[in-house]
């Protein structure tokens, strides 16, 4: 046995896979969730949300599968996968670090606790300003799964001003996620987790959860170790299956860490239903397929095949367009949208010269983006034949009997 904690490498190895998994998908154009035509993008190929057997069969799997692991592996993915446990970790990490052991300024604690030799003005700054800069990171994330990484570039160099408005939202994002880090933490999992909450609800003790040998109780007379260790501060040693253990394995790695010096076993181990904690991991895994219950791995198992069948009857001639040329067609719409602002107002007030303008100015935005468009002598006949419009209407107007000569509009 080494001095290693033998669950927490392994459990940082998951949760940072983990995270990468969750940046590196949408980052790299393998997924990504396109609002505007209700659509996900999965390598540059649309997925309709249109098929009702697809959006079954999802629906199937996001409800099942929470069930499966609540039932089988307990609360392991708050513990070795949840970023948003991994971000509290890592608050608590550095808060204890900067302030005292002891520290805590947590919104569900009893107040700012914080070790007098370290209450200095330089260790709240570092402090707060790494939390910030984690805030920033982080807070991009979610904007991955709907925005290409160029797009995000733009909007955090400022190289388009039409983007303003998504940059507003990232700040928003990044003043919640700095709330996260800095005082909600493990507040957020308890109170506000739908995953935590139908784990309290399905949860049972034949899930895999810590165990405590209580035949060897006068080994751990006094010591409270496990306990001290604990990240959701509960008592280990006496663990009721609506805790809110999350499996992360501290305890019983300072429990073993404890017992290693008189070259005894710790009294903690994980263990499935009433199976011997001393099992091998191979049959473990056996009895928690075993333990599955039927009707929710049935319908997990249909909302599968569902969601494999809409993709294979998926309509052909919907996705004719590629995505890209959808995508550059929606950004070039949207700044001409704004670039023709007034000429779209004015036909809004039933003024037909300002409509001719508008079309005019439609078309000759979308020449001035997209020089390369197949159709563009068709554009050049479009603001040709709209303007010389446009004139004939303000000529008409002008000749009406009472009628005042109007300034010229912006073309």
């Amino acid at each position: 046995m080494t001095n290693i904690p033998q669950f927490r490498w392994k459990r940082r190895i998951v949760q940072f896979a983990t995270l990468m998994l969750i940046v590196l998908i949408p980052a790299t154009g393998l997924f990504r969730i396109d609002l505007a035509s209700a659509s996900f993008v999965v390598l540059n190929h649309q997925i309709w949300w249109s098929s009702f057997t697809l959006v079954t069969g999802l629906a199937l799997i996001f409800v099942t599968a929470p069930i499966l692991t609540y039932m089988t592996i307990g609360t392991v993915w708050c513990g070795w996968a949840c970023p948003q446990n991994l971000v509290a970790e890592f608050g608590d990490m550095l808060t204890h670090k900067l302030l005292g052991k002891r520290a805590s300024v947590r919104v569900e604690g009893k107040g700012f606790v914080v070790a007098e030799t370290k209450n200095r003005l330089l260790n709240w700054m570092v402090l707060g300003s790494v939390f910030l800069l984690a805030s920033f990171v982080i807070a991009l994330i979610p904007f991955l799964l709907f925005f290409s990484p160029a797009y995000l570039w733009e909007m955090l160099t400022f190289g388009d001003t039409e983007k303003l408005s998504t940059f507003i939202f990232y700040l928003l994002i990044v003043f919640l996620v700095f709330a996260d880090i800095a005082f909600i933490r493990y507040y957020l999992c308890d109170y506000a987790c739908f995953y935590r909450m139908g784990q309290r609800m399905f949860k049972t003790r034949d899930a895999l959860h810590v165990t405590y040998d209580a035949t060897r109780a006068t080994d751990c007379a006094k010591c409270n170790y496990c306990a001290t260790v604990c990240i959701t501060s509960i008592q280990p040693t006496a663990i009721a299956p609506h805790d809110i253990c999350i499996n992360c394995g501290e305890c019983i790695d300072a429990c073993d860490r404890l017992h290693q010096k008189t070259g005894t076993p710790g009294l903690l181990d994980f263990k499935l239903s009433s199976e011997s904690a001393n099992r091998t991991w191979y049959q473990k895994i056996a009895t928690v397929l075993r333990s599955t219950n039927r009707l929710v791995l049935g319908l997990f198992l249909a909302g599968i095949v569902l969601v494999v069948w809409g993709l294979v009857t998926q309509p052909k001639v919907l996705p004719e367009i590629p995505f890209a040329v959808q995508q550059k067609t929606r950004e070039i719409a949207r700044i001409c949208s704004v670039q023709c602002v007034q000429q779209e107002s004015a036909c809004k007030n039933r003024n037909m010269e300002g409509c001719y303008r508008a079309a005019a100015c439609r078309c000759e935005c979308t020449l001035q983006q997209d020089p390369s468009n197949t159709d563009s002598n068709g554009l050049r006949q479009c603001v040709a034949r709209n303007l010389a419009h446009a004139e004939a209407e303000r000529t008409r107007i002008t000749h009406l009997p009472g009628s005042k000569p109007e300034l010229k509009m912006k073309q």
